[in-house]
C-alpha cells in the first residue's frame, strides 16, 4: 500500500501495520473503466491502427485496477498468488487471505531447460492473476501437467496450430507482473530510469546496470522541490548530479523481516538487498499486465518515471488514472505487427526493467514472446529467448506437437 509520510517513524510503524495478515477478498475491476471492453471494438481499434484509441483503452483499464480499495491498497493487489492459483494444495477459505507480498525472481531471468541464464541483476518481482483468471484454471484443471498432457494427446500430427489449444480464457481474465526497487528508509537510494535517448541498443543487451542516468530517492519527505540535486553515485559510475524525488512518488510498502530472508535464499543480488532491514521499503518501478479482451490478449506494459508527462509513452493518459499512478509511463500491444515502429518492420513493445537487458530486447514485443507459449512435454518448451517481435512463422519448431497456453508462460511453468 501507499504510504503516507506525515513523519518517517509513522510511515514504517504504518508499513508494517500493513504487512500484517488481514483479511483480504479478491475484489474485480470496477464498472465504469471499460472493462471488458467490447471484443470488436478493440479489434477495429487495432485494425485501424487507432493507437490514441488503444492507448486510452489500456490507461482506463489500468486506472480501474489501480482504485483503491477500503484498505487502501490497489485493487490489483487483492488479486491471487502463483501459488493460489496454480499450487495443489489451496486455502480452506481463500476468502480469508492476506495480501499476497510474496517475491520471486521473474520467470525470464531464471536458468530453465534449454534457456542460459538472463545476464545482468536479479530483481524483485511477483506476479497475480485476477478472480476469472484463477477461477478458470482451477475449473478447467489447467494447474495439473496432466491435463496439459491429455489436451495435447489429443491431437494428431495433422492439426494445425491454430487448432492445437487450450481452451481460451474468459474475457475478464487478467494476469500481472511487478517489479520493485530496494528504498533505504533513511539516507538517499540511487535507483536507475530508463531514457531511450541516453540508452542507444547494446549488442548483448541493456541490462539496468548499465543504464546512464538515476534519480535519488528520499523517504523522509513527502514532496520534494522539483528543482533539487544532488551528487550521487548511479550504476558504479562516479557521482554526479542527481535529481532528488520523493519516495512519495511510486506506489510502495515496507518490507518485512520474512520477505528479506525470502528474497536473500531466492535471490541475492537484487541490488540493495544485502542491508536491506525489515521497514526499508519497495517501490513500484514496473508493472505489466494483459487481459484476454481480444483473441491473442491486450498488453500494456508500465515504467515509473520522474519526467511522467514527456514523450509519446505519455500519451492519452485519462483523468481517471489519479495520484501516484500518473508518475508511470505507458507501452501498448494489441498486435505483434502493427503499428510498425519505424526501422523495426513490426510492433515493438517492451518493458525496460523487463526486457531490455536481452540482446534485441529493445525491440522486442511481449505479445511474440507469449504467443511461442507451449506445452508439448518437451524440455524446450521453457526456452523462449531470442526475444524478438512480428508473428512467429506457423513452422517455428516449437509448435510442432505442442499445445498453445493461450498466451500464458505461467501455465506451462507453474502447472504440476
Amino acid at each position: 500500500m501507499r504510504v503516507h509520510h506525515y513523519s518517517l517513524c509513522l510511515a514504517v510503524v504504518f508499513g508494517w501495520l500493513l504487512a500484517l495478515p488481514q483479511n483480504r477478498k479478491a475484489e474485480s475491476i470496477p464498472n465504469g473503466f471499460d472493462f471488458p471492453a467490447n471484443q470488436t471494438t478493440l479489434l477495429n481499434l487495432r485494425d485501424a491502427n487507432d493507437v490514441a484509441g488503444m492507448r486510452l483503452h489500456t490507461w482506463s483499464v489500468f486506472a480501474g485496477m489501480t482504485e483503491p480499495t477500503s484498505t487502501g491498497e490497489a485493487i490489483w493487489e487483492t488479486w491471487y498468488s502463483v501459488d493460489e492459483t496454480f499450487g495443489a494444495a489451496q486455502p480452506q477459505a481463500l476468502e480469508m487471505r492476506k495480501l499476497q507480498r510474496s517475491f520471486r525472481v521473474p520467470r525470464q531471468f531464471q536458468k530453465t531447460g534449454l534457456q542460459p541464464q538472463a545476464a545482468g541483476t536479479s530483481l524483485a518481482s511477483f506476479t497475480l492473476f485476477s478472480g476469472d483468471l484463477r477461477g478458470f484454471v482451477r475449473k478447467e484443471k489447467l494447474h495439473q501437467k496432466s491435463t496439459l498432457k491429455k489436451i495435447n494427446d489429443s491431437f494428431d500430427s495433422h492439426t494445425p496450430i491454430e487448432k492445437r489449444a487450450i481452451p481460451d480464457f474468459p474475457n475478464s481474465a487478467v494476469a500481472l507482473k511487478t517489479v520493485w526497487w530496494i528504498v533505504k528508509r533513511s539516507g538517499l537510494t540511487a535507483m536507475p530510469v530508463w531514457d531511450p535517448d541516453l540508452n542507444p541498443p547494446i549488442e548483448t543487451g541493456n541490462d539496468i546496470g548499465t543504464w546512464m542516468r538515476c534519480v535519488a530517492v528520499d523517504p523522509s519527505r513527502p514532496s520534494v522541490p522539483a528543482d533539487e540535486t544532488t551528487q550521487l553515485q548511479c550504476n558504479q559510475k562516479p557521482a554526479t548530479t542527481t535529481r532528488v524525488v520523493p519516495l512519495e512518488s511510486f506506489y510502495h510498502f515496507a518490507l518485512t523481516e520474512d520477505q528479506l530472508k525470502q528474497m536473500k535464499a531466492q535471490q541475492p543480488n537484487i541490488p540493495n538487498l544485502q542491508d536491506a532491514m525489515a521497514g526499508d521499503f519497495v517501490a513500484l518501478v514496473a508493472l505489466h499486465y494483459t487481459t484476454k479482451e481480444i483473441p491473442d490478449w491486450v498488453w500494456a506494459t508500465f515504467w515509473w518515471h520522474d519526467k511522467p508527462n514527456d514523450g509519446r509513452f505519455a500519451a492519452n493518459r485519462p483523468d481517471q488514472v489519479k495520484g501516484v499512478w500518473r508518475n508511470y509511463l505507458m507501452a501498448e500491444s494489441y498486435s505483434m505487427d502493427t503499428p510498425a515502429e519505424q526501422g523495426s518492420g513490426a510492433h515493438v513493445a517492451f518493458n525496460p526493467w523487463l526486457e531490455a537487458r536481452f540482446r534485441s530486447g529493445v525491440t522486442s514485443n511481449c505479445m511474440t514472446c507469449h504467443r511461442r507459449a507451449v506445452f508439448s512435454g518437451k524440455s524446450s518448451d521453457s526456452a523462449f529467448l531470442p526475444v524478438t517481435h512480428g508473428t512467429p512463422a506457423k513452422n517455428d519448431a516449437r509448435f510442432k506437437d505442442s499445445t498453445k497456453v493461450d498466451f500464458l508462460w505461467s501455465v506451462f511453468f507453474e502447472s504440476h
